[in-house]
């Protein structure tokens, strides 16, 4: 994938490569909402590091109920590390926040609303991932290698566990263009959701529980193309004069 690409060529510029990703949100057929993902990759002394920046917003009527919703996330994520984030959300009016950092041994947990704060110290084997992972086209955790995996909410703060399951492969059509991918399902206390992803690890079609209802998101375009497709820029090489 691209972080592999680009620390296997040594590319100084590899921070300067970001993508942006748009899903339309719906409840029953009806578009309510959508979503936006940049993930931006940044080439450091640890090695490569991605930020994923979210923008969600839902604001339709679900039977006889107004929903609004809002939140932006951010999301940093080490070469072979989970993704810590900050979350901000608003639903109808209440304000909610959600910080959760990773070490290898604890999550530690905040959650603030109502003007109060706590933060609960969580040892590692009892988080497994977070909603931010599956996002996240480089993850190390994806559900694939999980049969039951403790999944954090950044839209609500909970660890939910549940059994994974495999959907298998089909060809979806996104924006006109065929596109080979492979689902998992995720079954849950708040009920069964499904992940479908594109051979390059990209999301791109979900249906999730939020708010009481079932959401179905959809890629508005196809995502963007395999390592073998893209073109890079590799600089002029240097040379390194050795006395014989």
């Amino acid at each position: 994938m691209w972080a592999a690409l680009f620390l296997g060529l040594g590319i100084a510029n590899a921070a300067d490569l970001e993508h942006t990703l748009s899903w339309n949100l719906s409840v029953g057929g009806h578009k309510i909402g959508h979503r936006d993902v940049t993930v931006k990759y940044v080439n450091g002394d640890m090695g490569m590091r991605r930020i994923l920046e979210s923008w969600t917003e839902i604001d339709g009527t679900v039977g006889p109920i107004r929903v609004l919703y809002r939140q932006r996330m951010t999301a940093h994520v080490g070469e072979r590390e989970p993704a810590s984030f900050h979350a901000v959300m608003e639903q109808n009016g209440s304000a909610q926040e959600v910080q959760a950092r990773w070490t290898a041994s604890t999550w530690w947990v905040t959650n603030s609303a109502n003007g109060r704060n706590h933060t609960t110290e969580v040892p590692a084997n009892r988080i497994d991932i977070s909603t931010a992972d599956l996002m996240d086209p480089e993850s190390r955790f994806p559900l694939s290698q999980y049969q039951t995996v403790r999944i954090l909410s950044a839209e609500t703060g909970d660890v939910l566990l549940g059994e994974v399951g495999d959907l298998g492969s089909k060809e979806l059509n996104v924006a006109g263009k065929m596109l080979q991918v492979h689902g998992y399902s995720w079954d849950s206390p708040e009920g069964k959701s499904t992940f479908w992803f594109s051979a390059d690890g990209w999301l791109v079609n979900y249906n999730v529980a939020l708010m009481g209802v079932q959401l179905s998101a959809e890629l508005m375009a196809p995502p963007p193309p395999g390592i073998d497709e893209f073109s890079v820029g590799y600089g002029r090489p240097s040379i390194e004069e050795i006395p014989l």
